[in-house]
């Protein structure tokens, strides 16, 4: 059961704005996966952006490929200057795009270029905000807490996962989708007053730094040199392809195609999802010391394989339904294990050079499975895509189960 000592991270003043600028941020990144998706499915619905669910997929990479271009530049300058600016810059940033996209969809310009441009300028923000938030968390808790403040700050991620893409369909529904983005922006604007009085640690003194290109190789070496880091992101990768890809691009189009939902409806699977991690996350913090963390990361990616194609097959929204909350569960677990294990073992001054390798993994790849899903979708269909990508793996995480006993055994 959560008690007091649960939320224990919030007695720092710090993690506390950074939390609840991450929760902004969060929210508005939930609203804006499932605005663009619905945006262009809307848009093909009435013969206007696109002619397929291949815009669905490319939606979705343009949303996710800036990580491959900015996330690792992002974590080498988190090493180099103060973390608090370049999160406040990637959210005034993100504010303007939001808005401006709000303000093309009303004047009834938007085109599917635009769209594309738009989503990646999106992406953009949050391949450099995500890290170094990241990164930032070591540094205002002691190692002690440090796994209960990844779990608070996962909390914020599932919370906007929760409300946010319902909020987005709701936005949708009362204002239009242009309307619903202006929203976002203002959200946004809203979150960033949290980090005027965030005071960040400097890590390490300017003259201390070398080369970008040599700070990078150091970080990349950690890495590959780091048998039990290397695999989780490894795995991270997997996910991306074969979970993250699938579920982000096909669920809003079988929601609408095979369970015949509108986009609020849609939306609420997210929720049902949010809830799942909410739970799970409150009981890892709640555990006092979780033996063998490497072998739940495993095993919870391992029950995704069975999930994925489950929402594929799904006839039902009800069991759907159950099924995303089942699939929230492992996540909480999944990704607040995954992430603790690599900050625990990275020592603080690299930590935003292996934090954005850490997210480069699961975000950046991500949208190579995004559009892999959209054009196997457009000619196997959504659920057999779905159904193929599950059993891919299934197979991947039960073989790492079986040839990696350092990794079960990680704490």
């Amino acid at each position: 059961m959560p008690t007091l000592e649960t939320f224990s991270a919030f007695r720092s003043r710090p993690f506390t704005y950074l939390w609840i600028n991450t929760l902004s941020f969060a929210l508005v990144q939930a609203m804006q996966r499932f605005a663009f998706v619905w945006l262009v499915i809307e848009a093909i619905d009435e013969g206007g952006l696109g002619r397929g669910s291949e815009w669905s997929g490319a939606v979705f990479f343009a949303l996710g490929i800036p990580v491959l271009f900015f996330t690792i530049p992002a974590g080498v300058l988190a090493d180099r200057i103060n973390r608090r600016t370049l999160v406040l810059a990637s959210q005034v940033v993100a504010v303007a795009v939001t808005v401006a996209a709000g303000v093309i969809i009303v004047a009834g310009a938007m085109t599917t270029v635009l769209a594309l441009l738009l989503a990646a300028g999106v992406g953009a923000t949050i391949a450099v905000g995500l890290p170094v938030r990241n990164a930032i968390v070591p540094t205002v808790v002691d190692r002690d807490t440090l796994l209960k403040a990844i779990v608070m700050m996962s909390m914020a991620m599932n919370i906007s996962q929760i409300v946010g893409a319902s909020l987005g369909g709701l936005a949708i529904a009362v204002w239009g989708i242009g309307g619903a983005f202006i929203a976002q922006g203002v959200l946004l604007l809203v979150g960033t007053l949290a980090l005027i009085p965030l005071r960040v640690p400097t890590v390490r003194a300017a003259e201390q730094h070398r080369q970008p290109i040599q700070e990078l190789r150091e970080g990349m070496g950690f890495v590959w040199d780091h048998q039990g880091i290397r695999t989780l992101i490894i795995l991270l990768a997997i996910a991306g392809i074969f979970l993250i890809g699938p579920f982000g691009t096909l669920l809003p189009q079988i929601a609408k195609e095979e369970l015949g939902r509108n986009a609020f409806e849609a939306s609420l699977l997210f929720t049902f999802m949010g809830v799942g991690t909410v739970i799970s996350s409150l009981a890892i913090a709640s555990v006092p010391e979780l033996r063998n963390k490497g072998g739940w990361v495993i095993g919870t990616l391992i029950s995704a394989g069975i999930v994925v194609p489950l929402l594929g097959v799904s006839p039902w929204y009800p069991l759907t339904a159950g099924v995303m909350f089942c699939g929230g569960v492992a996540a909480g677990i999944f990704m607040n294990l995954n992430q603790t294990l690599v900050q625990a073992n990275t020592p603080p001054e690299i930590m935003g050079r292996v934090v954005s390798i850490h997210t480069l993994a699961f975000q950046g790849v991500g949208p190579f499975g995004g559009i892999l899903a959209g054009l196997m979708a457009a000619w196997l269909g959504a659920p057999t895509w779905m159904v193929i990508s599950g059993a891919i793996l299934f197979v991947l995480t039960t073989w790492a189960l079986v040839t990696q006993p350092a990794l079960r055994k990680m704490s």
